[in-house]
């Protein structure tokens, strides 16, 4: 028994048939995952701020890590990096 392709995946094939709509996506996608990555910094950015002012004000950084998305050693080394 043929199965018949459903109409999104028609449209997808014709799609990546054409060479344009295929640069097209290419920059879409690139874009997108270009975003992604500067609201990541971001993020981390402002992670590491509160880290660092939680540290200054005398908490330890096993209790600031517990309040991240990150494990101790990791927020120590993020940090020393951060520094340089």
């Amino acid at each position: 028994m043929d199965v018949l392709p459903n109409k999104a995946e028609e449209k997808l094939l014709k799609l990546s048939a054409d060479p344009e709509t295929r640069k097209e996506y290419e920059r879409r996608e690139k874009a997108l995952s270009d975003e992604r990555s500067r609201l990541e910094d971001a993020e981390n950015t402002g992670i590491l701020k509160v880290a660092k002012s939680l540290l200054k004000g005398g908490m330890p950084l096993n209790e600031v890590a517990k309040h991240t998305p990150y494990i101790e050693q990791e927020l120590e080394r993020m940090l020393k990096k951060q520094m340089k």
